[in-house]
Parts: C-alpha cells; structure tokens; sequence
C-alpha cells in the first residue's frame, strides 16, 4: 500500500514580524514583535510590544525547527558539510578526459588520475589532487591538481560547464562527473613545473598520458601546496 503523507499542499500566511529599531550607527537600541494583521489590501504590520530575552529565545527555537534539515546519511566520501560547503576526496580511478585544445588538439581517452579532493562552496567549485590513495585527514597536504581550467588555487574555471542542479547540489557523485565530462582546454597556470613536474611542460605531460605512456598515475609529478586540508577548511568556513 503506498502512503503519501503530503496529500495536501498547505498554505501559508505572515504572522509575525519583528522589527528592530536604531540609531543610525549600526547598533540596534529596541527590538518589537509585531502581530500581522490580514486585509483585503494585503498583510498590515500591527502593534508590537517590546521583545523580551525569552520571547526572542522562544520565536528563535520555533524557527529552528521550522528550518531544521531532516536527518540524512551522508555520501561516503563527504569529508566536511554544512549548509553552504561540501567537501569530498575521490580514490584514484581510471577516468574519461577530454582535451579541445590547440596544442593537443581534440582527443579523448580512458586513462589513470590521481586521488582528488573536491569542494564547492557558496557557488565556487576546487579541486586539488592527493600524493596518497585513501580518505584524506586535517594533516593531509594538498597538491594542486594538474588539470587545465583550474587555477593556482584549485578554483575550477567552469566555462560551459553544466554543474549538478540545485536538486542535484548535494550529491558528489554529480559533481565529480561534470567535472570530467568537461572538455579541458587550455592551462590557467602558466609557469614551468607549477602545474605539473615535468621537465617538457604540461602539454606534453598529457600527451604522454593520453598516448598510454603511464599504467597509473605518476604521482610524482604533482606540486605540492603546502597546505592542509584543515587549512582548507578554516578558509571555506
């Protein structure tokens, strides 16, 4: 027997306000609730009364349970959420990656990437790579990820990019596809051995990629950023 527990859409009106009162220099000096009085014209702010610490208190908790996000699992990969940042690392895997590129030219090809961390923040999207396959920790140092269309910081230069929907947001896996169904086009780091360790530059490094040269990524090849990934976090909080 199937059960729809939301048969019904309900509606919903204004009630409350409160309002908060000011001298002019930022400091709020009185704080009202004020009732919501319904006309034909349209909710109409009525009287308020001064608002006491525990009747803030109380309207505070009403709303948090008005807000509260149901209980959820999280994706085993999620390293770090909360309600604007997700942050998650991907084992090392063979992947599709596609180049439009002048150097390169138009290729495609199935081959070895390192271990990554990901993360979208507040509509910005990173990625960086890991010298070790397993679940990164707070000590675990960030390498910059040795893709083209991400810059010295691991922000991702999405272009036309089609990122996860916003019913989509939360799940990494779809972040992680859209992120290597995109065509990568031309480097944003620019200085020899800062994108990747390679003494011919990294247009050649991933020709010799796409050309099968390595059985698994050659993680020596990736620069180091001296930074953690509880720095990470500090900074994306």
């Amino acid at each position: 027997m199937d059960v729809n527990l939301y048969q019904t859409t309900p509606t919903y009106s204004l009630l409350h306000a409160i309002l908060m009162y000011g001298s002019g220099s930022g400091s709020v000096d009185l704080v009202t609730i004020n009732n919501v009085v319904q006309t034909e014209a349209g909710p109409v702010i009525g009287e308020g009364r001064a608002a006491t610490k525990a009747g803030l208190l109380d309207m505070l908790d009403c709303v948090k349970e008005a807000v509260r996000k149901p209980l959820e699992l999280l994706h085993p990969n999620v390293i770090a959420q909360n309600d604007g940042c997700m942050v998650w690392w991907e084992e090392a895997a063979s992947r599709r990656i596609v180049f439009h590129s002048k150097e390169i030219g138009k290729r495609a090809a199935v081959v070895s990437h390192p271990p990554l961390l990901f993360a979208v923040n507040d509509g910005s999207w990173y990625v960086f790579a890991l010298a070790e396959n397993k679940r990164p920790t707070a000590d675990t140092v960030l390498h910059v990820a040795p893709y083209f269309n991400v810059w010295s910081g691991g922000l991702i230069c999405t272009g036309s990019t089609k990122t996860p929907t916003r019913e989509d947001a939360n799940n990494p896996d779809r972040w992680t596809h859209a992120f290597f169904e995109s065509a990568f086009t031309h480097p944003n780091i620019h200085e020899k051995n800062k994108l990747v360790l390679w003494e011919t530059g990294c247009y050649a490094f991933w020709r010799d990629v796409l050309d099968g040269k390595f059985s698994a990524f050659p993680n020596e090849v990736l620069v180091s950023m001296n930074v953690t990934v509880k720095s990470l976090l500090t900074k994306l909080k």
